[in-house]
């Protein structure tokens, strides 16, 4: 963590992407700890870039656009990052946020409805710039298949997100992790090692505990129209 000067290395900004993860894991990434990816997250990885690459030529070709990767600043909360896409739909801003899945999380979605995760970052993303669309596309990686969902500002859960950036900055300048946030998304964490000390005592108290409960407390999702 530190220079050759001695000095410690400044915190990152907050990422959109971390806007629907552990509190813990975001302020992790602020702070530059490791990752552990193995082989098969890392190929996912590089077919995500990819298709994502993909999907915005498409977009370009098929479709007047205001913005291809545009870059949002909030200097109060210190988010820092960049909308896929941006176009114009009868005469208002939506922001586009593409993403990657396999086939089973593709199944899941499609019964349960989008992930937490990318909502929220799509929610951060309409918080921070005013825009009154959103959509979020998800990709099947092994068929090609995608489902789009649809929002609008949601005030409430905007509240939240502040809330959470604002928490997460705070630890991030300390230099301090906040308290675990354990569920059953610990067990697919790519810093896990960090909080557990074995693979046993992560799944056990995961069993005791599979549920998401982030400090602050939410009441609900914003609500999607799906196509």
């Amino acid at each position: 963590m530190s220079s050759k000067t001695g000095h410690k290395q400044p915190s990152r900004w907050f990422s959109p992407s971390l806007a629907g993860m552990c509190l813990r894991y975001a302020v992790m990434d602020m702070l530059r700890f490791g990752r552990s990816l193995d082989p098969v997250s890392l190929q996912a990885m590089h077919e995500g870039s990819r298709r994502h690459r993909q999907f915005q030529q498409e977009l370009m070709q098929q479709q007047p656009y205001v913005a291809i990767e545009q870059s949002i600043r909030h200097e109060e909360l210190r988010v820092s990052g960049r909308i896929d896409a941006v176009v114009r739909v009868e005469g208002e801003l939506q922001a586009i946020e593409f993403k990657t899945v396999n086939g089973e999380r593709f199944a899941q979605i499609g019964q349960m409805g989008p992930l937490f995760a990318h909502v929220a970052q799509l929610a951060l993303y309409l918080e921070l710039t005013g825009y009154r669309l959103g959509c979020l596309i998800v990709e099947n990686r092994e068929t090609d298949e995608r489902r789009e969902y649809y929002f609008r500002p949601d005030a409430d859960f905007g509240h939240w997100l502040r809330q959470r950036i604002a928490a997460a900055t705070a630890s991030a300048l300390a230099r301090r992790l906040p308290e675990r946030e354990i569920s059953l998304g610990c067990r697919w964490c790519d810093r896990w090692q960090r909080c557990f000390t074995t693979e046993e005592q992560r799944d056990q108290m995961i069993a005791d505990h599979p549920l998401f409960e982030p400090n602050p407390a939410f009441m609900s999702m914003p609500a999607a129209v799906s196509r």
